[in-house]
């Protein structure tokens, strides 16, 4: 009995191996989607990323520019 359960897994194996060894036009396809969606998410985050130093340099800034005022009275 545990020969045949050892059999029929290596069977299965084999099987899933061979199966799995091409890609289809589907699954390629699906892959390019998947590395641009990678590429475009990360071009997002630098540029989240860029927008958040910007508005915090410009709230420096105006927090600066509002010290200098209150100083003069």
């Amino acid at each position: 009995m545990q020969k045949n359960n050892l059999l029929l897994a290596l069977i299965c194996l084999l099987l899933f191996a061979t199966g799995c060894a091409e890609q289809g036009p589907a699954e390629k396809a699906g892959e390019k989607i998947d590395e641009t969606m990678e590429r475009s998410m990360d071009t997002v985050d630098e540029a989240v990323g860029e927008a958040e130093d910007n508005a915090e340099a410009a709230s420096e800034a105006i927090e600066d520019q509002i010290d200098e005022i209150n100083g003069g009275y």
